[in-house]
């Protein structure tokens, strides 16, 4: 396994949140019946391979987060029910990045958000895009400031955000557990 130093997954933070990633990982196994195999580079632009259970053959890439809070400072909980309005947001770069490795795998990507804070829990799941690397929806980008990463001390950052909507998005799931 590669590691590069100085990233924020190999923080205290950091790594609470690649555990976190894991587990979720598992989860989605179980719930989707695949196979999950996280990349082994820490400095990978996404976060898993998906395989199929029937034959091992690669179906998918996927970025997996964790959201317990909806504002860390305040530990409100994050549900669905907070983000389905305005959808759920992320750095409009992981959808970009997807795309090329769905172009370059030639498989579907995906975006999967643990919700352990919901009652009862989700895995909420967006198919990004399929084989050619076309987004399977319409989404919107806007720069907002939000966390630079996990580890808070490191303040605000403005950034290309996208918003994917989960109201009437055929390509959103939301599976309990």
């Amino acid at each position: 396994m590669e590691v590069t130093r100085n990233l924020d997954c190999n923080t205290i933070e950091g790594k609470k949140f690649i555990r976190s990633q894991r587990e979720t990982g598992f989860l989605i196994e179980k719930l989707l019946n695949m196979q999950v195999k996280h990349t082994t580079d820490d400095a990978e632009k996404f976060d898993c391979y998906m395989y199929s259970n029937h034959d091992s053959s690669l179906m998918g890439v996927a970025e997996i987060k964790t959201r317990p809070f909806w504002s860390r400072q305040y530990q409100t909980p994050c549900t669905l029910d907070k983000i389905k309005w305005d959808g759920y947001l992320i750095t409009a770069e992981k959808l970009d990045i997807l795309s090329a490795q769905s172009r370059k795998r030639r498989v579907s990507s995906f975006i999967f958000v643990n919700l352990p804070n919901d009652s009862p829990k989700k895995i909420l799941s967006f198919e990004v895009s399929k084989a050619d690397g076309k987004f399977l929806f319409n989404f919107y980008r806007k720069v907002t400031t939000t966390r630079y990463s996990c580890n808070d001390f490191k303040g605000n950052v403005n950034r290309s955000n996208a918003f994917l909507p989960i109201r009437g998005n055929k390509y959103f799931k939301s599976y309990d557990y």
